[in-house]
This record gives structure tokens, sequence and C-alpha cells, in this order.
């Protein structure tokens, strides 16, 4: 098996002199977009390779979705099976799609999807940067991407998110928007298409919405702007449009109502989901995003490119008399008016988790295309490759020099230890085997508190659909309302095991005083009498539903 330990130098050295070979032939030579394709999205692939065989979880929220999939593989129905809070439905059902060729509920499936995802995203970004600004300065947009969601360390951009899902669709739906604009009468078909991956997107992340809708404009507006089609052709491809937009939310709702579960779709994902952080100041959240920004490390290393060659740009252009908005609303109006929405949808709840700041990578992919256009063309030919050489040179440094920080102060080159792993499968921890001496994989399990990652070792679905408790613990306008539906769930699936996770090795939740399964009365009483409490292992109370604890199943094995 490959695996890596905490100072992988040799790796290291190659790929970042891979890094700096493909900068200099990007820039030096012209290769064939296939030949780029494989160059660049495989590089990404080697730099991304140690916390992809890293079997653990890189994030809590891979264990959340992991768990979603795990279990609507069992029962598909979302909200009765499930309940993925901020993240959408589509995060949790794609999880399933990598089981289908065999691959298991883990960590490294989760984050060869990623990958893919990632690289699928930022492949359909570049086209669309190529159809407006060229090959060369989408190709030098795209390489900066490659070198920072390669050679980071943060957990955050290499881990299995729900905006992956979403910013998948926001580059498929962009590109098509691209085409559209080369065509005189574009085919109804399309814009039903580009309704229909818009409409996708609350399901992926709500936070998409704004940045969807930014799509969705620009294409009605191009419709409407049309010379080649009549009134009643545009009203046509407009209704397209929007049939196409709502045609996914009528299929999911509708597959909710026929199950039974359209008022919990209201309330937990629509109602709930607004409500979460509905106190933020926004103003407040875009004056810290310069600081937001920094904690994504080397994303803030990128936006600082994005700006230098945007100034750059700007400053050559005025000496040389080139354009910068010359390509006219369509390309820069949209990628101007997508950067500003996407600034508004990840600072709108004032959380600033890392992994939002992957909504920006499309938008800013596109920008920094259009800068080095416009640089490029306000460049003298015998000049033009001093600039993307000089800039890539210094983006790349600032890694190797972080690089060469952390090996002087004897900080591990890399986070994903790997070498402990022995094999393929998945390590269970102490609370994990215990539970196995009760319940077997495939039979429910319930986790009260933050510890998502029980139901991965174990291999067992939940017994309840919120799978980690904070909505149910922490004080908020619809907390009796999760505490009820938790209850529901447990006395619906009788889970064979239940776990109170809170204490010091959780999650937010470490305050058992408070915090405790034991906050909800009806809860207490109900594994009170049905359950039995079997010990506490890692600070971790474990119960067993009364017929299994009086017949665990290590028990069965040895009279077998």
């Amino acid at each position: 098996m490959l695996r890596f330990d905490s100072n992988p130098f040799i790796y290291w050295l190659i790929v970042y002199g891979l890094c700096w070979l493909l900068g200099w032939v990007t820039v030096q030579l012209r290769l064939s977009r296939p030949a780029f394709a494989v160059a660049a999205l495989g590089l990404l692939f080697l730099l991304r390779l140690p916390s992809i065989v890293y079997n653990n979880e890189v994030n809590p929220d891979e264990s959340q979705m992991i768990a979603q999939a795990l279990t609507l593989r069992q029962d598909p129905v979302y909200f009765r099976s499930v309940d993925g809070t901020t993240g959408g439905p589509l995060d949790s059902y794609f999880l399933i799609l990598p089981t289908f060729v065999g691959l298991p509920f883990d960590f490294i499936s989760a984050h060869l999807t990623a990958y893919a995802l990632v690289a699928l995203s930022l492949w359909l970004f570049f086209l669309t940067a190529q159809r407006w600004f060229g090959e060369t300065p989408a190709r030098l947009a795209l390489l900066p991407l490659v070198f920072m969601l390669g050679l980071t360390q943060n957990g955050d951009f290499l881990h299995y998110n729900s905006e992956l899902v979403a910013i998948v669709l926001l580059g498929w739906s962009t590109l098509l928007y691209a085409v559209l604009l080369t065509e005189t009468r574009p085919p109804i078909w399309r814009l039903a298409l580009i309704g229909f991956l818009l409409g996708m997107i609350p399901y992926g992340k709500l936070q998409g919405v704004p940045i969807a809708a930014v799509i969705g404009l620009f294409a009605g507006l191009v419709v409407l702007a049309g010379s080649g089609l009549t009134s009643i052709e545009k009203t046509v491809r407009l209704a397209a449009l929007a049939v196409g937009g709502l045609a996914f939310s009528a299929l999911f709702i509708g597959f909710m109502w026929l199950n039974g579960m359209y008022d919990d779709f209201v309330t937990f994902y629509i109602i709930g989901n607004f409500q979460y952080a509905s106190d933020s100041n926004q103003l407040l959240s875009l004056l810290r995003l310069p600081a937001f920004f920094q904690k994504g490390e080397a994303f803030g290393w990128f936006v600082t490119l994005v700006l230098a060659v945007v100034m750059v740009a700007v400053v050559m252009a005025r000496r040389r008399a080139v354009r910068v908005v010359s390509p006219g609303w369509q390309k820069i109006g949209f990628v101007v008016l997508l950067v500003l929405a996407t600034i508004f949808s990840i600072t709108r709840t004032g959380s600033e988790y890392v992994h939002y700041l992957f909504f920006l990578i499309g938008p800013l992919l596109l920008l920094l295309a259009r800068a080095w256009d416009v640089l490029l063309q306000s460049t003298p030919q015998n000049r033009r490759h001093w600039w993307p050489l000089g800039l890539l040179a210094i983006f790349l440094l600032v890694f190797g020099v972080q690089m060469g920080l952390r090996i002087a102060q004897k900080q591990p080159m890399n986070t994903y230890v790997s070498e402990w792993q022995g094999g393929w499968a998945i390590q269970q921890s102490p609370v994990s085997k215990e539970i196995a001496k009760y319940a077997r994989p495939g039979e429910k399990l319930a986790v009260w508190g933050w510890r998502c990652d029980y139901y991965v070792q174990t291999q067992m679905p939940q017994g309840v659909a919120e799978n980690h408790t904070i909505r149910s613990a922490f004080a908020h306008p619809l907390q009796a309302t999760y505490q009820q539906r938790y209850v529901r769930n447990m006395m619906r699936s009788k889970p064979a095991v239940f776990v109170d996770a809170v204490g010091k090795n959780n999650l937010w939740m470490t305050d058992r005083a408070t915090q405790g399964h034991e906050l909800v009365k009806p809860l207490q009483e109900l594994i009170k009498s049905q359950y039995q409490y079997v010990g506490m292992v890692h600070d971790t109370r474990i119960f067993v539903r009364n017929d299994r604890a009086k017949s665990p199943l290590s028990q069965d094995r040895n009279q077998l």
C-alpha cells in the first residue's frame, strides 16, 4: 500500500520540482490541450496524494457525509434517514456512486471523490476562460490553483466537503452560458439544461443560490438581447430556462411528498438553514474578508497573486491603450457580478469556514484569466513570457519558503501520515471496538454529540437523522423540534447501540452536565427503559439495547 510518513522529503522535492517544470513548459512551449489537461490534473493528483491515501477524516464533515451516504444506501429517503443540516442532499447521495465500482464507504473513497470533483470544476471553468480570453491566459490562470490546491496542507481544501458538488454544477452551467454567447439562435434544450443545473445547486449547498442566480440572470439577458430571435422565440427560451430551473425542485419535493417527508424538508432544510447564523452582521463579515482569506493560508496567497496580476494589467493597459473591459457586459460584467455574488454568499453566515472559499475558485480563475489576457496584450511580443514566469515563480517560492521554515522549525512536512494504517482498512477506535461487541455492520447506531466517525468506523448506518446533535443541544428557535425528531427516530429505528459521545474527545460538545443526552428528558427516559449502560470508553458512554446487552455478539461468537 502507498503510504506517507510525516517527512516525505523525496516525494515533496519531486512534486515541487514538477510544479516548476509545468510552469516553465506552460509559459515557454505549446502543449496540446489534452497534454496540458493530463499534465495539470495529473500533477494535482500527485500533489494531493498524501491526503488521498490518508484513511481518516481530514475534517469532521467528511465523517458526517460518509455516514449519511452509508445510511442512504440502506434507506434512500432523505430527511427520513438522514439530515445533512447545511450540506445538501446531493452531497451525500453523490458519495454512494463510488460504491457502485467497488469502493467502500471510507475516507480514501471520499478523498478520491473530492479530487475528482475539484479537478472537474477546475477544468470546466478553464474551458470557459479559454473560450473568452484565450488559451494561454486560461492556462496561466489554472496553474496557480493547481499549485495551491495541491501544495496546501489546509484540510478544508483537501477533504470531501459540501461545496464540491455545487461548484461542479456552477462550472458546468457557466460553460454552457459561454457556449450560449456564440449562438445567434440558442437551442431550447441548452437553456433548459442550464436551468436544470442551476436548479440543482440549492440541493448541493444553499449558499450557492446567489451565484446560481447570477448565471441564470445573464443567460436570460442574453436571450432577451438576441437580435436573431422573435418575441415568441425569446419567450419560449426564457420559459425553458425557468421550467428547467424548477424541474429538479419539483422532482425532489415530489419525492419528499410521496414518502411523507415534505414537512421535514421545509422545516429542517429551508426554515432551519435560513435561521442558521441569521443574526450575523454582513458589513462586519465583509470587513473581515482579508482575514478570512488569510485563514485559508495558501488561498490568501492566491488572492494576492490575482490582485497583483489585475493591478499590473490595469497599469500596463493604460500605458498601451488596451481596453480592459472590451469583451463587453456578457463576459466582463458576468465575471464581476459573479465575484460579488460569491463574496456575498461566503460572508452571509459570518461563520468563516475555510471551505466556503471553494466557491470563489471559479470566479477568481475567470478574473485572473482576463487579467492575464490584458497583461499579455499590453506587453511587447518578445517580453510576454517574463511577467508569467516572474509572478508564477514568486507564487511557487512562497510554498518553498514555507516548507523550508517548517523543516527548519522541525515541524512535520506532511500532516496526513498514513504509514501507521497498515493497509486499506479503517482503523478502529476503542469506542468502535466496544460497539462491535454488541452490534454488526449494517445494524443501526445512534450517536449523541459530534463523533460521526463512529458510524464510518463501525460501518453502521444512522438510527437518527441528525448524526451530529449540535442543533438538538444548543439553544435556537427550532431546538425543541430537533429534539422531538431525535426521540421519534430512536423509537422508530431502535438502534442496537446508543453512544453519548459528549466529553473531552468530542467536537464542540464537551460539557456532559449541560450537553449530555439527559438534556432531552424523553430521550433520557427512553434510554433508561430500553437500554443498558455498559461502560465508558475514552470518556464516551455506551448504552446497549436491553436484548443485545443480555446476549452480546462476543458471547454469541464464543458459543459458536
